[in-house]
């Protein structure tokens, strides 16, 4: 799995997502936990394109909408 920081310096071509359900583990057998499979495409500053793939549970896929509404709102203050 790919931390966002090994793509920081890369830009997005396409992405895919897909929800997966999780419904026990080696640890726990009654799991039942939503997970967002997103897969990023991108190409690095170099022209090499790769695929990373990052697993998202519900509270760190709302804390990434959560900072991503963040640079949304300062891109917009910064282009006004």
């Amino acid at each position: 799995m790919a931390s966002f920081n090994d793509i920081s310096y890369s830009w997005l071509d396409d992405f895919d997502w897909s929800l997966r359900m999780v419904m026990s583990s080696d640890k726990l057998s009654d799991l039942h936990k939503p997970l967002l499979m997103l897969s990023l495409e991108t190409t690095n500053a170099n022209g090499e394109k790769t695929t990373q793939l990052v697993e998202l549970t519900a509270e760190e896929l709302k804390h990434l909408i959560d900072k991503l509404k963040t640079v949304q709102k300062v891109n917009r203050e910064l282009h006004t």
